[in-house]
């Protein structure tokens, strides 16, 4: 495997240095400390993991994770000295994988790296191949989404939120199935960003002239992807 390590403070490479060693035998590392450094080593590494260190003194950690994502699928983990309910949120919302407090203990994790890992490549394994509804056209294999033949900026969560629902031909996409293709069995403690990233998409959908691609709410069930413009909420449970 390969990680990259985005990092301000020395204490935190040794400690995760050695957990990750642990973890994966045979582990090829890059190391960087600022954005232009994390940036190259994206574009020439192709790390398969990447951690950042919310604590950056001269970098907008945020501003990174995001740039990050236009450039990468791997798994992004933000790694935070103190836990925020405000930071969590963020993270996710540009495009994280995970978001764990630090210093945390080897055996937690390699777990919840791993865990990431697998969300990635349980999608990976399972959606393959590219996918058309209306004028919405998905390839997973070159990571690109075009609406009426214009390119969609997406985070890997907005990718695979979008190319699920695509493959669902319009049909209802559940709440519950969302959450746990993005998040897995920590479901139920980011299900709450599951609304922003549906904010995001439909700000991306309604950017496009002339798109007609929307996404509509079914109140208490999910969401639905709609080759038209609509109405943000429906009224009643349409059929899954």
């Amino acid at each position: 495997m390969r990680a990259l390590l985005v990092h301000g403070r020395a204490g935190v490479v040794e400690e995760l240095l050695a957990a990750l060693r642990l973890g994966w035998e045979g582990l090829e590392l890059a190391q960087a400390q600022t954005e232009q450094r994390a940036l190259e080593h994206v574009r020439k590494f192709a790390p398969d993991l990447i951690l950042i260190d919310t604590d950056l003194s001269e970098t907008d950690w945020l501003y990174l994770l995001r740039e990050i994502r236009h450039l990468s699928g791997a798994v992004a983990i933000a790694l935070s000295r103190q836990f925020s309910e405000g930071d969590l949120m963020a993270a996710v919302e540009a495009g994280a994988d995970d978001y764990m407090q630090v210093p945390v203990s080897s055996t937690l994790f390699i777990a919840r790296v791993q865990a990431a890992l697998r969300r990635a490549s349980r999608f990976s394994d399972g959606e393959e191949g590219a996918a058309t509804y209306g004028n919405l056209e998905m390839d997973p294999t070159r990571y690109e989404a075009r609406v009426n033949g214009q390119c969609l900026k997406l985070t890997a969560t907005e990718f695979k939120i979008l190319l699920y629902m695509a493959r669902r031909g319009g049909q209802v996409a559940r709440n519950e199935s969302l959450r746990n293709l993005i998040w897995g069995e920590d479901a139920e403690v980011y299900g709450p960003c599951l609304r922003k990233y549906i904010q995001h998409l439909r700000r991306r959908l309604e950017g496009v002239p002339d798109g007609k691609m929307s996404i509509v709410t079914v109140p208490t069930v999910g969401y639905k992807l709609m080759n038209g413009h609509s109405h943000i909420s429906l009224g009643s449970v349409l059929p899954n």
